[in-house]
């Protein structure tokens, strides 16, 4: 049977069981539509009700009721309880039976405004549904409350609140990450405008420029472990991999200059080869 999703405002329980065990007081409503079930069959009316999926649809209803702040129409609820029961022209009638009952056991103006507009102007045979069902309804002193319907709603708010926090950190991470782009950027710059016989001073700090830039050497990396791609050959040989990648991202955590003059010393031991890369690049792969 094709049913109306569910997942933005309630979770469907599989079972009469998992319904008792998170709304208690479905107890009464379940057995009050197997009553009901078994009247029908008792005065020859050939019709089985769906109990999971009635429930779980009246509970669908009543929590995208009050997360709206039952702002819809009666129709609007009838086409929702339609397509939840896969246009059952019977059983959507049922399903807004069993949620005006549970409206009618909720505390608040609110409920009671919500059964009234669910119940006016109802075609007799409805009206008798609604007498039928409440008969076989067992007093009961539980009573819902309004925020009892919105146990999936409050659960799904939590997840969004988390995920935007893990966005925002994200975009936090990424706006510095792109802020030490653009200054190494202009580290190379002046690099390239102030080199002279090799030789180049940023910050009262001078730096020697390898004799000869070499191209990026191809690596073949150990089985089971990734080295960071502009690593020299040399750096391998001498068993300086682990030590070289662990000073890069401790600078990571640092400052861009910090970053920048840790592979430009790294670099000058032969150990990297990061002069002819692009920022852009270099950062992608650091």
């Amino acid at each position: 049977m094709h049913a109306y999703p569910h997942s933005e405002y309630y979770r469907d329980r599989s079972s009469e069981y998992e319904l008792c065990n998170d709304f208690p007081l479905d107890r009464m409503f379940i057995e009050g539509l197997h009553a009901m079930q078994a009247h029908m069959w008792n005065n020859g009316v050939n019709l089985d009700i769906p109990v999971v999926r009635v429930m779980n649809t009246a509970h669908f209803l009543a929590a995208y009721m009050f997360a709206n702040s039952c702002d819809g129409d009666q129709l609007e609820y009838d086409a929702l309880a339609n397509m939840s029961l896969g246009r059952d022209t019977q059983m959507f009638k049922v399903a807004i039976i069993v949620l005006a009952a549970m409206l009618a056991r909720t505390e608040g103006f609110r409920a009671r405004q919500c059964r009234n507009m669910l119940l006016e102007d109802r075609d007799p045979d409805f009206e008798e549904g609604v007498t039928i069902y409440n008969r076989f309804l067992k007093s009961a002193q539980e009573r819902f409350e309004e925020e009892d319907f919105l146990m999936d709603t409050s659960s799904l708010i939590a997840q969004l609140k988390e995920k935007e926090e893990t966005i925002t950190q994200q975009s936090q991470t990424i706006r510095q990450l792109q802020q030490t782009i653009t200054t190494m950027e202009e580290k190379y710059t002046q690099i390239n405008i102030g080199t002279q016989n090799n030789n180049c001073t940023i910050n009262n700090i001078t730096y020697v420029m390898p004799a000869t830039q070499s191209e990026p050497q191809d690596i073949t990396p150990e089985q089971g472990h990734e080295y960071f791609k502009h690593l020299t050959q040399k750096c391998i040989d001498e068993k300086r991999v682990e030590a070289v990648e662990a000073e890069i991202k401790a600078a990571c955590k640092g400052t861009a200059e910090g970053l920048w003059r840790t592979l430009w010393n790294n670099e000058n031991l032969g150990y990297v080869v990061v002069a002819p890369i692009d920022a852009t690049t270099l950062y992608r792969d650091i």
